[in-house]
């Protein structure tokens, strides 16, 4: 009898841990369009500010230097 509740108490733990599992990766992957778009939108603005960047440091870098 208690080899039985041992194998049901092993079996109600992996469903509950399985169905847990699930739950938490189906969450995470349901963000929506919406919240695909916002990091689409702020992967895009953060790049254009990097190129920004990129070229006024380098026309910093060039007005010191005499031009060959």
């Amino acid at each position: 009898m208690m080899t039985m509740w041992l194998v049901l108490g092993v079996a109600a733990l992996v469903t509950v841990g399985t169905v847990g599992w699930v739950a938490w990766r189906d969450r995470a992957r349901a963000t929506g369009a919406g919240g695909r778009a916002a990091g689409q939108e702020a992967q895009a603005r953060q790049q254009r500010y990097e190129a920004e960047r990129h070229l006024a440091q380098g026309g910093t870098i060039q007005r010191g230097r005499p031009h060959h």
